[in-house]
């Protein structure tokens, strides 16, 4: 999916596409949000986040 962005948000691409480079992102933070209530519902602490990783 990274790779994907890359060449979605890249303006020199063939595939650039700045609407589907932005849908990957929020869809990235969508999911993040999902595992942070999940985890968090679990009694799980989260020590720190990131773009596309969250560490217990």
């Amino acid at each position: 999916m990274n790779t994907f962005y890359g060449e979605a948000g890249n303006s020199k691409s063939l595939f650039f596409l700045r609407e589907l480079a932005r849908g990957i992102t929020s869809a990235g933070q969508y999911n993040i949000d999902l595992v942070v209530k999940f985890v968090s519902g679990k009694g799980f602490g989260i020590k720190y986040g990131d773009t596309d990783s969250l560490y217990l």
